[in-house]
């Protein structure tokens, strides 16, 4: 039977150009194409939350924390008083905890990553706190991996690791490309006799670009790097491939159809990321049929 639901999520695409949560957005598609009606709840462009993730852009403007706590604070009375069936909240912090608790409707939560993270590295007494309080709501806590499951767990004292096993599922988000076949002919023409290496992702600490850009300078089978996004790291990568040399050229944010336009053109995707609960730019290399260098730490 068709439901009412509300997505609650700190990361969705404001626009086809938005690289930020498309993830989210499949979801949210997948739901609509069952019958449902899907209600998104997500904070205002600007603020925040969004590209390049919301450590950096406190860091660049730390007025955007008191605009986040307002956010939370308007969004949980909203749900509150909202009238749904079911409410999904893409991360455990803050839209599982202490956004969905405080709705009436059935919660599912989804973890992707970060939010585990983020737990994990609370104190005990918070981390516990917030973790009982979703398991005592939630019908389902779903997480991307068992990987990311078991780092959770792992936490927690054995009376909160029992509430979290009942209620967790191990389910890999749907994964919606767009057709970028012309794209990707278009620009293997213009790299025609080009070995072409690309690294996507967030230019942030832990995404350890630096370390594809290493792996790049020690394959003599590659001609070019192209690292695709941007974020506080990016003038420090600059500045390093200036000093050290090789052909690395950064092209900045780009939109999700030209991001997956270069790697379906490249002939290898390197990825270097600290932690992943679930990479979505490896599934979609995989998808592309682009072949993966893995680099560990």
């Amino acid at each position: 039977m068709p439901q009412r639901i509300a997505i609650v999520t700190t990361s969705f695409p404001r626009d086809e150009g938005d690289p930020s949560g498309h993830f989210v957005r499949a979801n949210a598609c997948e739901l609509q194409r069952q019958g449902n009606e899907v209600v998104v709840v997500a904070p205002p462009a600007g603020g925040a939350f969004g590209w390049p993730g919301v450590a950096a852009r406190v860091q660049e403007r730390p007025l955007r924390a008191l605009e986040a706590a307002a956010w939370i604070v308007r969004t949980r009375t909203a749900l509150a008083r909202m009238k749904v069936d079911r409410v999904i909240a893409h991360w455990a912090v803050p839209c599982a905890w202490p956004l969905g608790v405080a709705a009436s409707a059935e919660l599912d939560v989804v973890s992707h990553g970060g939010d585990v993270r983020l737990l994990v590295a609370a104190p005990a007494i918070v981390r516990h706190h917030v973790v009982r309080a979703i398991a005592a709501h939630a019908r389902a806590w779903r997480f991307v991996s068992a990987t990311l499951r078991d780092e959770l767990l792992a936490s927690l004292d054995a009376s909160t690791r029992r509430r979290v096993e009942r209620i967790a599922v191990i389910e890999a988000p749907p994964l919606h490309l767009p057709d970028v076949a012309e794209a990707v002919a278009r620009l293997r023409g213009e790299l025609a006799g080009k070995r072409v290496a690309v690294s996507v992702g967030r230019l942030v600490p832990g995404k350890r670009v630096g370390r594809a850009i290493e792996h790049f300078g020690s394959r003599a089978d590659l001609d070019v790097l192209y690292v695709i996004g941007d974020g506080p790291e990016r003038g420090r990568l600059e500045r390093r491939v200036k000093r050290e040399g090789g052909d690395v050229r950064f092209l900045g944010t780009v939109s999700r159809r030209d991001a997956l336009a270069w790697i379906g053109a490249a002939d290898l995707l390197i990825h270097a990321s600290e932690a992943e609960g679930l990479s979505t730019v490896l599934r979609e290399a995989e998808a592309l049929g682009t072949p993966v260098a893995v680099i560990g730490a």
